[in-house]
């Protein structure tokens, strides 16, 4: 899965991403090493922005960010619920999930910097 979602930030495709509130809250303008199914570093990015939100609120420009599947709202919803249903066993309604919807973009290498 690394490699794939290192490709589509690569291209271009990716500049945003998803994940439960209970892992915790990046601070807006952080900058995190993107890793490869290897461990190699092939980008820097850096948050541009911070929501938290039920997860059932994303919307049809953020799915599109997010540049995963077809890239609308219905498979971002249906991706993410599956998604985390088998990362958090113990939640019940996955659509109230308290999500952080993180945007971002590269700064590093140069050659693919936003």
């Amino acid at each position: 899965m690394a490699d794939r979602l290192g490709r589509l930030v690569l291209e271009g495709t990716k500049r945003a991403t998803a994940g439960p509130v209970e892992e915790g809250v990046p601070p807006d303008g952080a900058h995190w090493v993107l890793l490869d199914g290897r461990g190699e570093a092939v980008a820097v990015i850096r948050t541009t922005e911070i929501r938290i939100g039920r997860l059932d609120s994303v919307d049809d420009a953020f799915a599109w960010d997010e540049g995963e599947g077809d890239r609308t709202r219905d498979w971002w919803l249906d991706a993410h619920r599956g998604y985390f249903r088998r990362r958090l066993p113990h939640v019940t309604d996955f659509d109230a999930l308290p999500t952080v919807f993180e945007r971002f973009t590269v700064v590093w290498p140069p050659a693919l910097a936003d």
